[in-house]
């Protein structure tokens, strides 16, 4: 959604930056930067989803004390509540 925007505003403003060079050059150039944008995020994300599936061995033993912690500092806790996401999040 943000890199439709941004091709959006770079489309809008590359006229106005560079008016001596012929339109379709713009439209190409504003092409290839919304492609590479697009090629950016969807590689981006692809390897947050590869990287976020596994525990490190200090994420493993955080989780194992996550009650404990939670018993201590209370459920509203920030920290407690980060801890419960993160270990949500690779599946422990």
């Amino acid at each position: 959604m943000a890199s439709v925007a941004m091709c959006l505003a770079i489309a809008a403003a590359v006229p106005a930056t560079a008016q001596d060079l012929p339109t379709d050059q713009l439209e190409r150039h504003a092409d290839t930067v919304c492609q590479g944008n697009l090629v950016r995020q969807t590689v981006g994300r692809e390897a947050y989803a590869r990287s976020s599936g596994r525990a490190t061995p200090a994420q493993a033993r955080a989780c194992a004390k996550k009650g404990e912690l939670r018993a201590q500092y209370g459920a509203d806790n920030p920290k407690v509540q980060r801890l419960y996401n993160l270990c949500r999040s690779v599946g422990l």
